[in-house]
């Protein structure tokens, strides 16, 4: 073992003993004590989004914070576990180590693997001899809609049913569209949302062709957005000598010209 390793483990055994301290019977924390699986999920999706956010933004310090936050989380939901009698951290661990080793025979094995696509789908193959269902039984989950649709998506290319080049996906994403004019002018709101889920589809399958995370490209347009917004904000007395709020919307969009013309996303990395 490893200078390197025996001081991270001598970190990790002291992390759990702080994790053992808050959910003791006696002397612990009684908002850690009053947790259970069924209260600790919602935290997860908070905490990877803040933790998403951070690596968007590329600041390393507040990423190894967040990714301690996330750590917690599984620590505490161990530690639960462990006090209900029905798994511990080993278990955990023990579980991730066979599911890492069963998925990588080309490293742990006599298997061979061209690349990281034939990787991928060597994964899929032993996924789904496991699962034993249909592929649409398993396409039901709870996930974030985003990451829903981009999950259904992957998970059918991966068995066959997909487009074969970015073109078609992107003739798609233009039908769609079409449709969904079609329906403003003349469709019920029923069939308005309809097209426009098919729309929100397509597109998200067209920046799974271009190997594009939709939800990070959606947070970098977000940010992008209110850093304009705060652009506006903070220059409107100086360009205009009113604020934010009593500007025309030919002014609000002078300025949003010139935001435009600022670095958003390339002075925060």
């Amino acid at each position: 073992m490893t200078g390197k390793r025996e001081r991270i483990l001598n970190k990790f055994n002291h992390f759990l003993d702080v994790i053992d301290k808050l959910r003791d019977p006696e002397k612990g924390c009684p908002w850690d004590k009053e947790q259970t699986l069924g209260t600790m999920k919602d935290f997860f999706l908070e905490e990877c989004y803040e933790l998403n956010h951070e690596i968007v933004n590329g600041d390393m310090e507040k990423t190894a914070d967040e990714l301690g936050d996330v750590l917690l989380l599984v620590a505490l939901c161990a530690k639960i576990g462990d006090d209900e009698k029905k798994f511990d951290m080993g278990d955990i661990l023990e579980k991730i180590s066979h599911k890492l080793i069963e998925r990588h025979p080309h490293v742990f094995s006599e298997s061979s693997v061209a690349d990281s696509d034939d990787v991928i789908k060597k994964w899929d193959e032993i996924k789904r001899k496991k699962r034993k269902k249909n592929i649409s039984e398993d396409l039901v989950m709870s996930l974030p809609p985003l990451l829903w649709a981009y999950k259904v998506q992957k998970r059918l290319a991966n068995a066959g049913f997909d487009f074969t080049t970015c073109d078609e996906t992107m003739g798609k994403v233009r039908e769609e569209l079409e449709e969904l004019t079609h329906e403003i002018k003349t469709g019920t709101r029923e069939r308005i949302e309809s097209e426009l889920g098919d729309l929100f589809f397509s597109l998200i399958n067209l920046s799974r062709h271009l190997s594009v995370n939709p939800e990070t490209a959606l947070v970098s347009s977000i940010t992008k957005f209110i850093d304009r917004v705060g652009f506006i904000e903070n220059n409107s007395e100086k360009h205009f000598g009113r604020p934010f709020k009593e500007l025309t919307m030919a002014e609000m969009d002078t300025l949003w010209e010139l935001a435009k013309k600022k670095p958003v996303m390339e002075d925060k990395k």
